[in-house]
């Protein structure tokens, strides 16, 4: 679990410290404050710096696009991959890119750019040897640019910057593959529209006719108590392919199952949250906008049920809100698990983001006292 983290060069974030993190973390703050860009990091820590990870990162921002009318940049500097970089901008080769890890640590996750040249050696193999000291300007032949990841001694070249996001793609399934690197830790996310039907359905698959199956019958139970089972099934009405399975309820007193979207966002939203953290034992689960379709009644019992839950299976929860009742939900949660929570505001000041963390007692406080600390 991790204690605390830093991130340095990463999107918005030049430098953001939280220094206390517990089970169950809760990260507010105004739009662009960075709440999404602090979940993305995570996913990028625990990946491992994994390259399809940094690649998805660019795609669900929709900062890999271009235009027939701009010129598109050959240049590794226009490598898509920049926009991850504070100030949209890749380091230059030697200089300090991303990092990632807990605060204080040694084994720093970084990740920039590496110049490497083919050289042969003295048997006449071809070699790439890493070049230290090295300005874009000088013409030096056989020059490989690369976006690289290193912890401690170990250094791993993820990619070439001199392609495109559909070359590097095709390319790691061919040639890097093999070296995805092992994860730091599993996990789950859920995004504010919640996961692709192919992932929960797989999800499902690993959870159904387990003992944390009831967990999530039960957890629906909070939105409607005549849930008594849920299924997948194919659903050919749109053609044949992989995204095509979704989900059926079985409702007590009704004959045919009924598709669970049928019965409304709140449901949908909360079956997607519960399967994610069953499926997160031993990992991180990332929520964006834990509220997103849940009314306000019901979040304190979907708090108690994270809160249990997480401690149960070891998962460390990472959620964000814009909803003050979610705020009060977890607020009375963590009053009852006042060892299990940890909540924090990001904040711009000096065009810098900086956290501020807040006790149990100061949370309540400032609910009690209508103050604004969202």
């Amino acid at each position: 679990m991790l204690n605390s983290f830093q991130i340095e060069n990463f999107r918005l974030f030049q430098n953001l410290e939280v220094g206390k993190l517990s089970r169950v973390n809760l990260v507010v703050g105004r739009n662009n404050a960075g709440k999404s860009t602090f979940l993305e990091a995570l996913e990028l820590y625990a990946s491992n710096a994994s390259a399809n990870v940094l690649l998805d990162l660019v795609e669900s921002r929709q900062e890999t696009w271009f235009s027939e009318a701009q010129p598109h940049s050959q240049d590794f500097l226009g490598n898509p991959i920049r926009h991850l970089f504070f100030g949209h901008q890749l380091p230059g080769i030697g200089e300090a890119g991303i990092s990632l890890g807990e605060v204080n640590s040694y084994d720093k996750l970084r990740i920039g750019a590496a110049a490497y040249q083919n050289k042969s050696d003295e048997e006449g193999t071809m070699r790439r040897i890493r070049i230290r000291d090295f300005e874009i300007d000088d013409e030096v032949s056989n020059i490989e640019f690369f976006l690289v990841a290193e912890e401690r001694e170990k250094s791993r070249r993820l990619f070439r910057l001199d392609r495109d996001v559909r070359d590097i793609r095709r390319s790691n399934r061919v040639l890097y593959g093999r070296q995805e690197p092992e994860f730091k830790y599993t996990w789950q996310l859920v995004s504010t529209e919640n996961m692709p039907n192919r992932k929960l359905a797989a999800l499902w698959d690993l959870t159904s006719l387990t003992n944390l199956e009831s967990e999530i019958i039960a957890a629906l139970g909070l939105i409607d108590a005549r849930v008594s089972g849920v299924a997948f099934v194919e659903d050919i009405s749109k053609g044949r392919s992989n995204d095509n399975r979704i989900p059926l309820v079985k409702i007590e007193g009704i004959d045919e199952p009924l598709p669970l979207k049928s019965m409304g966002d709140g449901i949908t939203r909360l079956f997607h949250i519960i399967v994610a953290l069953v499926n997160a034992r031993n990992g991180l689960l990332l929520i964006d906008e834990f509220e997103n379709g849940l009314h306000w009644s019901i979040q304190p019992k979907v708090w108690d049920i994270v809160f249990q839950l997480s401690e149960r299976l070891n998962v460390q929860v990472f959620a964000t809100t814009h909803s003050r009742d979610c705020l009060k939900g977890f607020d009375n949660a963590w009053n009852k698990y006042p060892e299990l929570g940890t909540f924090f505001r990001l904040d711009a000041k000096d065009d810098l983001i900086k956290a501020t963390e807040y006790t149990s007692e100061t949370l309540t406080d400032a609910i009690d006292m209508d103050v604004e600390v969202r």
